[in-house]
């Protein structure tokens, strides 16, 4: 039989994937693993070789034989950006075929900043990582936040950005760059770069809970990651926390100005909300070593107070990782997660937060005599959004159709010329493939 274009692009791609997923792979498994004719693999990936997207080498072994050689990604393959950014600061990352980090970069958002200035430093930060020459550039993934559809590249809205609704961010920076973009919401983001290379590897359920202006989770439930009918899963930031009390209490505004309800997690538990009680408590003339700057508190200085143990300090962390730490418990007894894993800013605490959100979760599950997950901080730093989006861009991006492929019984085609960019917009139930790693 003979494939036509897409089917020999999607075909590629699956085999890019399945080689991805492991340290190496030689063309008989691959073949046996795809349920593929050795002679139909073998024509697919000559021409992966060929398009300079596949390496072979063989492996290293002692026994007698001759070692087979084994299919990894070309690092030279070409290029993938990844961008993360929230209500202050954008983060993009280059990465090469083999999911290597190349560059950085870091781009501020000031409070003022519209849509449009927002735009021009995503596009400032792409640039500053893009590589030097631009053919190599293949495709972009972009973690937003608030509420994104990715199917259609659109970041639907976002509370802490003004007119930040209905965007069309993937349309923009794909004639802009020139290649695929693809779109998730920033935590979810995280939970990809989690999942791939940091806390949550070789786990198939865990949570990623994304703390910074707002607090988002990234659910990875039987290895796949959750999106939800309408792409709203892990809004986690709304869900509605206990009522505080103690005079601490009366230094979260959402808290002290006695807004209808109980209050929103991330009203109590973001990095927004302690900077603002923090400030507050300042104000009022509790004694404390902070010292606020002309920007407010920033986190350094948090993190300064609470390695001097500094009481006002630790009461609103302690707060706030309590009213995490139980909304955290309550999830639990709905989803059952193997793993808890604390993605922003805050990890730069240490135990001084983990340590609070671990005893409330505890006591909030044992409750209902279950047990606690474990609970960790992350371990990727700053850029972790940046490399999920860059993943995501990499797993999702197809090489070029070609010319249909010949049927398995065929000699090997001539060498193509070289595809350097493909695929077009991902379907929503795409996400799984990231996943299957």
């Amino acid at each position: 039989m003979r494939r036509n274009s897409a089917q020999t692009s999607g075909l590629e791609s699956t085999i890019l994937k399945q080689i991805r997923a492991g340290d190496g792979i030689s063309r008989v498994e691959l073949a046996r693993t795809l349920g593929l004719a050795p002679s139909t693999a073998g024509i697919y990936v000559e021409r992966l070789i060929a398009d300079g997207f596949l390496i072979e080498s063989a492996r290293t072994r002692r026994d007698a034989g001759r070692p087979p050689r084994l299919l990894r990604p070309n690092p030279e393959g070409g290029e993938f950006i990844g961008v993360d950014f929230e209500a202050r600061n954008i983060m993009a990352v280059a990465v090469d075929f083999s999911d290597r980090p190349l560059r950085n970069a870091h781009r501020f958002i000031e409070e003022g900043d519209s849509v449009q200035q927002i735009f021009r430093k995503i596009e400032e930060a792409i640039n500053a990582v893009h590589p030097r020459h631009s053919r190599r550039l293949l495709g972009i993934g972009v973690g937003v936040p608030g509420i994104v559809d990715s199917s259609r590249g659109i970041a639907v809205q976002y509370k802490y950005i003004a007119h930040w609704q209905n965007v069309p961010l993937a349309a923009r920076l794909q004639r802009r760059f020139g290649v695929p973009v693809y779109l998730e919401n920033n935590v979810r983001s995280m939970a990809l770069a989690e999942l791939g290379f940091g806390q949550g590897r070789g786990t198939r359920n865990f949570l990623c809970v994304g703390v910074r202006s707002g607090i988002g989770i990234g659910l990875v439930l039987n290895g796949q990651l959750v999106c939800g009918s309408h792409w709203r899963a892990g809004e986690f930031g709304r869900w509605r926390a206990r009522p505080m009390t103690g005079e601490a209490a009366g230094w979260f505004t959402a808290v002290a100005d006695n807004a209808p309800g109980n209050p929103e997690l991330e009203e109590i538990a973001s990095v927004r909300a302690i900077q603002r009680a923090l400030q507050k408590a300042v104000a009022l003339g509790v004694r404390t070593v902070l010292r606020p700057g002309l920007q407010g508190i920033d986190l350094a200085e948090i993190t300064r107070a609470a390695q001097q143990r500094d009481a006002v300090t630790l009461r609103v962390l302690g707060a706030a990782a309590s009213a995490l730490g139980a909304a955290i418990g309550q999830l639990t007894l709905v989803l059952d997660p193997d793993k808890v894993i604390l993605s922003g800013p805050l990890t730069a605490l240490g135990d001084v937060f983990l340590a609070p959100l671990r005893l409330a979760a505890a006591q909030e599950l044992a409750a209902s005599a279950q047990p606690a997950p474990e609970v960790v901080n992350s371990s990727m730093g700053d850029f972790s959004g940046a490399l999920g989006a860059a993943a995501l861009a990499l797993h999702e991006w197809k090489p070029a159709p070609a010319v249909a492929a010949a049927a398995p019984a065929a000699a090997n085609p001539p060498a193509p010329a070289r595809r350097t960019a493909g695929g077009g917009r991902p379907r929503a139930a795409a996400k799984s493939s990231l996943l299957d790693r």
